[in-house]
């Protein structure tokens, strides 16, 4: 199992957008609507942007200051300026490790350390650590401190959240630099997700439900890149089977969702075969991104041409123009040090996000 993928050096950046969408947002603000105050906001962010876009710093103190003039309450302000403070703190916490692939694990707080779903994944991440991934959790008691465990402090990040009542780390992350408390839900999801190449779900309860369901939407509407979203199961025992079998048979069957769309996720009854689902999900692809109506495919090793012509056949329903072609390492990439990489590039259906996981995996697949 060990070396089975070669970890690339530069990842590309975890974009919880994708880069998907055609248009700017029309709540990025132009103005302040006060001349001498966009002035003074152009000179500090031309000024003080560092190697940072100016542009970007701009937008953000216009942000600011918009909310400064504004006739909001004061609570408001103070949710916005919480949010910005957590997700700094968070992206400071993470970008030292920004090129070591990691997978986020979910379960239950409440599962003792004698069950079979605990030493599962303390198993897990054992294995995921020593390979070379760090393991990300809620930082909490039960399954998360098992996974914590199996990784060790140094490979172990912890995002914990504080709650009404008491709620301490786990002992493996509580004294360690890779550890926060956040107070809002949403900006400690986003980070599970926006610092994640790979995510394992354990049996939980409604916490784990809402990290999984939000996943998977994130994913079917490509607000999300596209990764392995694995269902854990200890041997013997059926709580994700019976979870898909409900979501089968009360979304599938009725209409709601799509039958690519279970392709989303994987089932599986052993930490070996979990690792094994995840190391093959990065075999060959490396990430993607969008330029206008094209996906560009980064990958790690050419495609040979009968393969192309597979994907060319197979996956045509996600490629209106049948333009499907494969670029040498030595175009534009608006991230410079992967430029080097080879690449499929084709029109992409928008929507069809499910199938472009398939399609993911037909690319790993000879």
């Amino acid at each position: 199992m060990q070396g089975m993928t070669n970890h690339p050096k530069i990842l590309a950046a975890r974009d919880i957008n994708s880069r998907a969408e055609k248009h700017s947002s029309l709540t990025i603000p132009v103005s302040t609507g006060n001349p001498v105050l966009d002035a003074n906001l152009y000179d500090v962010a031309y000024r003080y942007a560092g190697s940072h876009n100016p542009e970007t710093i701009r937008q953000m103190l216009a942000t600011v200051m918009n909310a400064a003039m504004s006739k909001l309450e004061e609570h408001d302000l103070e949710i916005m300026n919480r949010t910005i403070d957590e997700m700094l703190a968070a992206d400071r916490m993470f970008f030292p490790y920004r090129n070591v692939r990691k997978v986020t694990c979910f379960g239950s707080a409440r599962i003792r350390d004698n069950a079979p779903s605990y030493k599962l994944a303390k198993e897990f991440a054992r294995l995921a650590s020593k390979n070379g991934y760090m393991v990300v959790t809620g930082g909490g008691p039960g399954l998360m401190q098992a996974c914590n465990e199996g990784a060790g402090s140094r490979r172990s990040f912890g995002l914990n959240i504080t709650l009404p009542y008491e709620q301490h780390a786990n002992h493996v992350v509580e004294n360690s630099p890779k550890m926060m408390n956040f107070y809002y839900f949403f900006t400690r999801k986003l980070n599970f997700l926006k610092q994640t190449d790979a995510l394992v779900a354990f049996p939980g309860g409604f916490g784990t439900m809402d990290e999984i369901f939000e996943t998977i939407t994130l994913m079917q509407t490509g607000k999300s890149t596209i990764f392995p979203i694995v269902l854990l199961d200890p041997p013997g025992e059926t709580f994700w089977h019976r979870w898909t079998r409900f979501i089968e048979k009360e979304l599938l069957d009725a209409g709601l969702i799509s039958r690519e769309d279970m392709h989303l996720l994987y089932l599986s009854k052993s930490a070996e075969d979990a690792y094994a689902y995840i190391e093959r999900f990065y075999r060959r692809f490396h990430s993607y991104y969008f330029e206008a109506e094209r996906i560009v495919v980064r990958v790690n090793d050419p495609l040979p041409e009968r393969l192309m012509e597979w994907l060319r056949h197979d996956y045509a329903d996600i490629m209106p123009k049948d333009d499907l072609c494969q670029l040498d390492g030595d175009g534009e990439d608006p991230e410079p040090a992967l430029a080097s990489l080879p690449r499929l590039c084709f029109s992409f259906k928008q929507g069809l996000y499910s199938r472009l996981k398939e399609f993911i995996d037909a690319v790993n697949d000879d």
